[in-house]
């Protein structure tokens, strides 16, 4: 992989991936998914402890999970983000801008493992860069690798560690076996969904070696996850209680799965495929555009599918067999749907589109002039949605100036319940919680209460989910606080004193 054409390739590639994504970075407010996952690692950092404690132990989130001592040790989520956003935050101090730069380098050590891998199943450059340039401008790779969730560090370590299997086994196969499973054990420990990385590698393992599988390659693959596993289960044992609380609680309720299948499919098509890509009945005629993009993606899978000499080919037909194990999994065994997981499928979406491309310029010259403005067309929209998407800056537009505002008119001891993704623009030492109950479950009444767009969704949902809070949340803002400030999106409410 060293002629000057890929390099050049892949300068530029990097480049637009980091001016995208650097877009995102810098303009998007913070959620409360990304403070929900910073409390934790910023008290790990400077506190000793990992607890939540943005979250209220006696209440609840959006999905009604328990939050037993989540203050005192978070279990809801898999351990590994945590331990690097911590390391993160001490060396480079808290923030919204650190945790979502260290996505963005996970984000590019992914774009390596993909390259690594469709060089060592083709061997062609031109393939290797149209894939990696079809996922750069991909908008839901870019968002999830510009956000401090952990999914993109999942996705970054599965395939790299697939990417070290195929670098490593004609070399070493004790080696391939040891680093790709324990890259793969990262990943797992990271998000329950690299359970579909570590699928994938084992399928890899079989496919090109399976006769040199042996008892002792199965006890090396082991120790990893055994090792991080007894890692994890020793801070499981500070309070086992919880756990099962936290961690049990989040799992479940997650939806239809393999028990329903029919149900589980019908959501899949359309929250994780209509929704994010402008089928919704809110989208709006732009919006609808995006549906150009997913049908693109289809057509590429389906040449992919129907092509025999793709089928047959050993490299092509592993991307198939990856990519069915990836629908698979998230439409029959993860319920919740969202679509912050389409970065686990739409990269392989990429690269068999440009398989797809690449075998219809050779085998079919007359559709040529379709392929180019297909692509064309394609490029641009993808391209497109992410800058369009941040020129409205919601970050300076509506979550700066209700900070401002906050900072102006309360200090470090106002207690204030909002969306947790103030801590970033106040500080992780200010008291907020993030109670959309408002203390139903706690009794707890704060003097400031911000409502932000997030917020008012989950407060208009409870009237349907949970009404007697409903009720109570709805009585509570309207007698017992005043609006001194509504921008943006963003409401603020100062609490009226007892008559």
């Amino acid at each position: 992989m060293g002629s000057p054409r890929l390099a050049a390739g892949v300068t530029l590639i990097v480049l637009v991936y980091l001016g995208l994504g650097l877009t995102d970075v810098f303009t998007r407010a913070p959620w409360c998914d990304e403070a929900w996952f910073a409390s934790p690692a910023y008290n790990l950092a400077y506190r000793g402890f990992m607890g939540t404690t943005v979250l209220d132990p006696v209440s609840s989130t959006w999905k009604s999970v328990q939050l037993r001592g989540i203050d005192r040790h978070t279990y809801w989520v898999m351990p590994l983000n945590l331990l690097f956003n911590a390391a993160g935050f001490r060396v480079f101090g808290f923030g919204i801008f650190p945790m979502r730069l260290l996505s963005l380098l996970w984000g590019l050590l992914a774009l390596w493992a993909w390259g690594a891998i469709m060089w060592k199943l083709t061997g062609q450059e031109l393939l290797v860069l149209g894939g990696l340039g079809l996922i750069v401008v991909d908008y839901h790779f870019l968002m999830q690798a510009s956000d401090g969730r952990m999914d993109v560090m999942a996705v970054a370590l599965g395939w790299s560690g697939v990417a070290a299997y195929l670098t490593l086994r004609e070399r070493s196969f004790p080696l391939a076996v040891a680093a790709s499973q324990s890259l793969a054990a990262m990943s797992f420990f990271t998000h329950p969904n690299g359970a579909m990385l570590v699928l994938i590698l084992l399928c890899t393992t079989w496919y090109f070696d399976g006769k040199r599988i042996r008892i002792g390659t199965v006890v090396a693959a082991a120790i990893p996850y055994l090792l991080m596993a007894g890692g994890w289960a020793l801070y499981i044992a500070r309070s086992p209680a919880d756990f099962a609380a936290q961690f049990l609680g989040n799992a479940g309720g997650r939806g239809p799965t393999i028990t329903t299948p029919l149900a589980a499919l019908q959501l899949e098509i359309v929250n994780r495929y209509f929704i994010p890509f402008g089928l919704a009945a809110w989208s709006s005629l732009a919006g609808r555009l995006n549906v150009i993009p997913l049908a693109i993606f289809l057509a590429g899978v389906a040449v992919c599918v129907m092509a025999r000499e793709i089928r047959q080919h050993p490299g092509y037909r592993l991307l198939l067999i990856w990519t069915a194990i990836v629908v698979f999994f998230l439409t029959e065994l993860e319920g919740l749907k969202t679509p912050f997981y389409l970065i686990y499928i739409t990269p392989l979406y990429c690269l068999l589109l440009a398989v797809a491309v690449g075998w219809c310029w050779r085998r079919r010259p007359r559709w040529r002039v379709v392929l180019t403005a297909s692509m064309f067309l394609f490029v641009a929209l993808q391209a497109a949605r992410t800058p369009i998407s941040d020129s409205r800056n919601p970050r300076r537009s509506t979550y700066d100036p209700a900070v401002a505002y906050l900072r102006a008119h309360c200090n470090r001891n106002t207690f204030i319940m909002g969306g947790a993704g103030l801590i970033f623009g106040l500080g992780p030492d200010w008291r907020i919680l993030d109670d959309v109950r408002l203390g139903f479950n706690s009794g707890k009444r704060a003097e400031i209460v911000v409502v932000d767009p997030h917020w008012a969704d989950n407060i208009e949902m409870m009237e349907t989910l949970h009404p007697p809070i409903y009720i109570f949340v709805r009585h509570l803002l309207d007698t017992g606080y005043q609006e001194v400030y509504n921008q943006g999106g963003y409401r603020i409410l100062v609490r009226q004193p007892r008559g």
